[in-house]
């Protein structure tokens, strides 16, 4: 069976991280509206608006997150979100 491709995401605040963990997907709510992103996604940076960041986690479960602002960045299947 082959195993699935993660993303590394990295949620953070000023005063400390958020989540920092692999994920199946994430999905936020971009300044162009709601993109998600899987593994071998191409490298993007944007600006984030209001809204829910969902974290699609390996075992099936999700995690939201709510964002009022941010930033993202993706880059080698790594996702840097900066709140």
């Amino acid at each position: 069976m082959a195993t699935q491709k993660l993303l590394k995401l990295t949620i953070s605040k000023v005063n400390g991280p958020v989540f920092d963990d692999g994920v199946v997907s994430v999905t936020v709510p971009g300044s162009e509206g709601e993109m998600t992103l899987m593994a071998d996604h191409s490298p993007i940076v944007s600006v984030l608006k209001s809204g829910f960041i969902t974290a699609r986690l390996l075992d099936g479960s999700q995690q939201e997150f709510p964002v009022e602002a941010g930033t993202i960045e993706v880059s080698h299947n790594m996702v840097t979100i900066l709140l």
